[in-house]
């Protein structure tokens, strides 16, 4: 009985991740499994602990965990240099760390990848492209744009946060979201310089339900960056999914910066997919000046911040990661945005 339990105890964590790797294939067979009981059952529940934790620390936690996990690693190669321990109990224990990091990532938040599709989610109609109607959304993008510039709004983090949770919280029904899932303090990212030579400008820590921004972030890129990484503490995973609820979540706010933020955020986008129309210029001198000043004045910034070998490693590092965990156009996945977009505007005009 003795030998049992020890053997249990050793090889737990394998076990562990056994069986979250057995979750991971059947939610990934049945989506709507995926929906009914971990998204919108466990997941709410975990992140309201998760974020109830995370709230009362001022810093990352996730980059501390990181952190603990790299000076493991690294104490393990001292040990082994000095040969205290074996190369077998090394590779041994790194299996036991990675089994570890496997099951937390999953449980706390990763098994929301093999969820429904926000199509599915919010009975979106894919619509097969058709230039006509990208053209048609496009110019609406532009009028809204047009129509709520406003002057940089100084507003400190507290306040646009407090903007977007309201947000968040009046359409949490059309979203299909289960409102609050905890508190979603804002951290700034540790290292926001480094992120920002990578033109990483937000991300979201899964162990520890924690939403981080760049410090460095423009006025205009605040609002729509808290919004995107706190659609992914929801269990928005997908890139483009997660920059579609940021953008809906910004334009339906009742604080005008935080609107003009979230269209602005769509033109660009627009703007990038339209780079092959032939009456591409035609479109461009329909938006205001102001707007073309501050497309201008965004550009410049971020292409100055931008290191192209840094922003190539996180990008091709941010591609592996998402092809990985299902998101089969990995970073292309972002370009996603403009599609939901137009199916989501296609809806609006279909039911008016």
């Amino acid at each position: 009985m003795q030998i049992v339990k020890k053997h249990f105890k050793k090889y737990f964590l394998f076990i562990l991740a056994l069986i979250t790797l057995l979750v991971l294939f059947l939610f990934k067979s049945y989506p709507l499994l995926a929906e009914r009981i971990y998204s919108n059952g466990i997941y709410p529940v975990v992140a309201a602990f998760l974020s109830s934790v995370s709230r009362l620390f001022p810093f990352s936690l996730d980059d501390f965990f990181y952190l603990g996990l790299i000076l493991l690693f690294c104490l393990g190669i001292v040990l082994l240099v000095l040969r205290r321990i074996s190369l077998g109990s090394f590779l041994f224990r790194i299996a036991q760390l990675l089994a570890m990091v496997f099951v937390l990532f999953y449980w706390s938040w990763g098994f929301n990848y093999y969820r429904a599709d926000v199509h599915t989610r919010m009975e979106l109609h894919k619509n097969l492209p058709d230039t006509e109607v990208f053209i048609e959304v496009f110019e609406d993008i532009i009028e809204q744009a047009n129509n709520s510039y406003v002057d940089y709004c100084i507003l400190n983090h507290d306040e646009l946060d407090s903007c977007i949770e309201a947000s968040f919280s009046q359409i949490s029904d059309e979203l299909k979201l289960k409102y609050s899932q905890g508190y979603r303090r804002v951290k700034e990212i540790t290292l926001s310089s480094w992120f920002a030579k990578a033109t990483i400008l937000g991300y979201y820590g899964p162990f520890f339900n924690e939403v981080h921004i760049n410090s460095y972030l423009t006025g205009l890129d605040v609002p729509v960056v808290m919004a995107h990484e706190k659609a992914h503490q929801f269990g928005i995973t997908g890139e483009a999914e997660a920059s579609f609820y940021g953008w809906l979540v910004c334009v339906k706010s009742n604080q005008n910066f935080v609107r003009y933020s979230g269209w602005m955020y769509a033109l660009d986008y627009f703007l990038f997919e339209s780079r092959d129309l032939p009456n591409r210029k035609e479109l461009i001198e329909k938006i205001r000046p102001e707007v073309i000043e501050d497309l201008k004045y965004r550009y410049q910034y971020w292409h100055n911040w931008r290191n192209e070998k840094m922003d190539r490693v996180a990008r091709k590092m941010n591609d592996v990661y998402l092809k990985t965990n299902g998101v089969e156009s990995g970073i292309d996945d972002y370009g996603d945005m403009v599609q939901l977009i137009v199916d989501y505007q296609l809806k609006i005009h279909r039911e008016k």
